[in-house]
């Protein structure tokens, strides 16, 4: 299994929004049914696992299982079938 490492942001920019935006940039990648697993640094994403499974499903993808291995979360993730992942941002629609 493919596995993407999300890099932790060095600014002070809005986490939530960053982590939304590159959850959807992997999501467009992958064909439907595919999964992949996503690596977090657990202590630059300290979210609840719930805020998580909402960003993931906002972008089309269900979480399949979930471990930490040596401070790094993994997320193993799959495309939902039949979903379209939208060019949204922060609830704006992309022309």
């Amino acid at each position: 299994m493919r596995r993407i490492v999300i890099r932790a942001l060095t600014c002070s920019a809005d986490v939530i929004a960053y982590l939304r935006g590159t959850l959807r940039l992997h999501a467009e990648e992958l064909q439907p049914g595919e999964q992949v697993a996503l690596a977090f640094d657990a202590e630059k994403f300290p979210f609840a696992d719930a805020i998580f499974e909402s960003l993931l499903a906002g972008v089309g993808l269900a979480l399949v299982s979930k471990r930490e291995e040596d401070g790094i979360r993994i997320f193993e993730v799959e495309r939902l079938p039949g979903e379209h992942v939208s060019g949204s941002i922060g609830g704006q629609v992309n022309a």
